[in-house]
């Protein structure tokens, strides 16, 4: 029988980082996929994104083609001009999308993610086009400042350096609020869904009535199925309590709730690990400006991104995961921590409920809410083995979830059903 030959459209070059000028930090979950989809030979695959380059790139590596299309790069003026008017990068294409169509000709198109432009330059080309779900920008938009904080807020506290070229937070929520637009577009023009979450699922039925959802879950980065976390001891109000937390340095992932947090619970000792990005970034000084937090707290220890080995090494130092976010669909830093079987507490928003039964796989509190993720950590450090309980079942749930065989067959079962329904 011939192979289907698939196109993906995607933000991250994938396997092909190296190659396109990306950090050698580890895959993420749509490397893991394409791993495995080559490994089971599905399918012909060719894969399609951006890049921050100079030219156009098609390279063949093993039994894979990768279309790598540079991010239009203006002079300095420009970049600025644009960044203050919000225009976005992903608009210009240095060559044509039906150039890429052709040379790969597909019989299926798929796109992770509605947030960026390869659903609007993807019209009139195909019907069989399948639009994975990831982040959901509008919601997003409508969280992005957390309590608090405004736009005034923001001018405040950032430099007249960055105010001056663009680069406040401000200037990404413009930004943020043209992708959002341009996605709720995106989703009420195409029929074709993959999802993992009630709510992602919810949001696209009440957007498009004429949708078509198929439950297709994520497949993690392949450290996480074959380490095991275990208490590092014993816990009590004496002893120093770990915890760990994986956000990217957007205001909507709740860094100023951890220093809220901590203000909370000086009595006891405790060391919180930021993982993703560095104690200088913007993102940290912003929110500490803000809080008036002048000092260092040496509590918080920053990491940046790390690769998966070192990340699970440090995370077995943990006694609990915390994902403080103010909004999110299935965050894979909840799925990874939940693999490892780590006690988990996570904001309830978003697509989470799907991810964590409470007081069951895991435990949620409270989106902004400081006293309540503060009074959930003392009460489980008073109560350690109930942590430790809800972190055996939480891997048992996630192995299940996450488990390549099933990701395949539903990911097939949706290729499947899209080449059979548009052939008639």
């Amino acid at each position: 029988m011939k192979k289907m030959k698939i196109l993906w459209f995607t933000n991250t070059p994938s396997n092909a980082s190296a190659h396109f000028g990306g950090k050698d930090i580890g895959g993420g979950w749509i490397s893991s996929l394409e791993t495995l989809v080559v490994e089971r030979k599905i399918c012909e695959l060719s894969i399609c994104f951006f890049y921050y380059g100079k030219s156009y790139k098609r390279i063949c590596i093993g039994d894979v083609v990768y279309y790598g299309i540079p991010i239009n790069k203006s002079k300095i003026l420009k970049r600025i001009k644009s960044r203050h008017v919000a225009e976005l990068d992903d608009e210009t294409w240095v060559v044509s999308i039906t150039e890429i169509i052709n040379d790969a000709k597909p019989d299926l198109i798929h796109v992770f993610g509605t947030e960026n432009s390869f659903g609007k330059f993807l019209k009139s080309h195909s019907d069989k086009v399948l639009f994975h779900l990831q982040g959901l920008v509008s919601p997003y938009s409508d969280v992005y400042f957390p309590p608090g904080i405004n736009k005034s807020v923001i001018r405040r506290n950032s430099s007249l350096i960055d105010i001056i070229l663009g680069r406040t937070f401000n200037d990404h929520f413009n930004s943020f609020k043209k992708i959002a637009n341009r996605e709720i577009d995106t989703i009420k023009y195409w029929k074709y869904f993959s999802g993992r979450t009630s709510w992602d699922r919810n949001y696209i039925e009440l957007l498009n009535k004429d949708a078509c959802y198929f439950h297709v879950d994520e497949l993690l980065r392949k450290e996480f199925y074959s380490h095991l976390w275990t208490p590092p001891y014993g816990l009590s109000k004496n002893k120093t309590i770990v915890i760990g937390t994986t956000i990217s340095p957007m205001l909507y992932k709740g860094l100023d709730l951890i220093y809220k947090v901590l203000a909370l619970l000086k009595s006891h000792d405790i060391i919180w690990k930021i993982f993703g990005f560095t104690e200088d970034d913007v993102i940290n000084k912003t929110v500490k400006d803000i809080l008036k937090l002048k000092n260092i707290d040496h509590r918080m220890q920053f990491y940046g991104q790390v690769k998966p080995s070192e990340l699970i090494k440090e995370l077995q130092t943990c006694h609990f995961f915390v994902h403080p976010s103010y909004i999110d669909n299935s965050p894979n830093s909840v799925c990874e921590a939940m693999l490892l079987g780590m006690p988990v507490l996570s904001s309830s928003v978003g697509g989470v409920k799907t991810l964590i039964k409470n007081d069951y796989s895991g435990f949620l509190f409270n989106p902004y809410d400081k006293y309540d993720l503060a009074g959930l950590l003392v009460h489980l450090i008073n109560n350690y083995e109930i942590a430790k309980q809800s972190g055996i079942r939480a891997r048992q749930i996630a192995l299940e979830r996450h488990s390549p065989d099933t990701i395949l067959n539903d990911l097939l079962k949706a290729y499947n059903h899209i080449m059979q329904n548009e052939l008639k």
